[in-house]
């Protein structure tokens, strides 16, 4: 049991990222659209604001954006993100080592299975990540990840299993967008989520205003700031009503 709950923890200690608070993640959802996701703002650790991406997702690429907080967006070139699905090759693999991890180990652990069970395991997890590792290798460019970066990738997915399934999350944000996030959120969100998104980011604007002295030049910044994205948001409630 102590095996199997250590085996989870790994996996859910791998994933968690702290983001700042001017941070936010995009991540693919269904029949093509973007999804927006947001650290917790309601406490912080080191400073950042914890997330936890769906522990029932490992295959879905994470993209790490930031916005600027003292300013507004001036123009941006469209953001595109990698083409031809070039994380779906890896999915099938990161299923399958799942499936080892959490389903035949735990199985011969408390099945009469036993040894059985949890040799298919092992095998069945190295032969895929191994599969998943030369995949990643022979597609680095189109993952921008350095050799250096790779080779710590491969010797954390194998000697520390858990890991393994979050390749996918490791992979997608080693990529570093450099549009900022507002341009990219009229891009890739529309109606309700992109309300939603703006709200996300007010309520971290106004966390910024106060912890900044009143009268500051930045505090005037952020205040403008605000104004701008109070604007944009009930400009999209007005357009969805």
């Amino acid at each position: 049991m102590l095996l199997v709950v250590g085996m989870v923890g790994l996996y859910l200690y791998d994933s968690a990222l702290l983001l700042a608070s001017n941070e936010a993640l995009l991540t693919p959802g269904r029949k093509g659209r973007w999804i927006a996701l947001f650290g917790a703002d309601s406490y912080q650790v080191r400073g950042k604001e914890p997330f936890l991406p769906n522990p029932l997702l490992p295959h879905r690429p994470l993209y790490r954006f930031s916005w600027n907080t003292e300013g507004l967006v001036g123009p941006s070139r469209p953001w595109s993100p990698p083409t031809g699905k070039v994380y779906a090759i890896l999915a099938p693999s990161i299923w399958l080592m799942l499936v080892a991890l959490f389903v035949l180990i735990p199985l011969g652990l408390f099945s009469r299975l036993g040894n059985l069970a949890i040799a298919a395991g092992i095998v069945l997890f190295y032969v895929n990540a191994l599969i998943a590792l030369t995949l990643a290798w022979f597609k680095r460019g189109d993952y921008e990840i350095s050799g250096r970066r790779f080779s710590f990738l491969t010797f954390e997915s194998l000697t520390c299993p858990p890991f393994a399934l979050n390749l996918v999350r490791h992979l997608s944000l080693s990529v570093h967008p450099r549009e900022d996030f507002l341009s990219v959120v009229d891009g890739c969100l529309s109606g309700t989520e992109r309300d939603a998104a703006l709200k996300k980011v007010i309520t971290r604007v106004k966390s910024e205003i106060d912890w900044e002295d009143e009268g500051t030049p930045r505090a005037e910044t952020l205040n403008l700031h605000l104004k701008y994205l109070t604007r944009e948001s009930n400009s999209c409630r007005a357009l969805s009503s």
